[in-house]
């Protein structure tokens, strides 16, 4: 394979994997426990530590143009099929920077996949980092206001 990371002699798809897989081991989940790629039948899901929480990681998404919520769905429905309705997801977009930027979103956002804690009713919650959202809305209503 050409294109990846190895990292603890494993591999992974991106450095934000290695981000994400680096901040499991800080706060204390083994590799083994970690349930990297997990798979469901011909799908799989980047992380489901301690098999409490699962965890997609996919902040190229975003920069894509590709609709995280409707991402979100399609990969809770893939675990509602295959039995695991009652586990939370999270869909994070995050671009993590190190292990404090993680652990600070994490407690930011009240996550704790040692206890399999998730702030949502609906099964999936979405960890992503609004201000890119705000700062976009605040060019549009600049560029309407230009336009008068």
């Amino acid at each position: 394979m050409n294109n990846g990371y190895v990292f603890d002699e494993r591999f992974f798809n991106s450095f934000q994997e290695v981000q994400c897989y680096r901040y499991l081991k800080h706060i204390g989940i083994p590799p083994g426990k970690m349930h990297m790629e997990y798979r469901l039948g011909r799908n799989h899901v980047d992380f489901f530590p301690l098999k409490r929480v699962f965890w997609e990681h996919h902040p190229i998404n975003h920069k894509l143009g590709s609709n995280i919520y409707k991402y979100g769905k399609q990969r809770r429905h893939i675990l509602d099929k295959h039995g695991y309705e009652h586990i939370p997801l999270i869909v994070s977009d995050v671009m993590f920077e190190d292990i404090p930027d993680i652990c600070h979103k994490m407690a930011e956002h009240d996550i704790d996949f040692r206890k399999g804690v998730v702030p949502t009713d609906t099964g999936i919650y979405y960890l992503r980092d609004y201000e890119h959202d705000f700062l976009d809305i605040g060019y549009e209503l600049l560029t309407e206001t230009m336009q008068f």
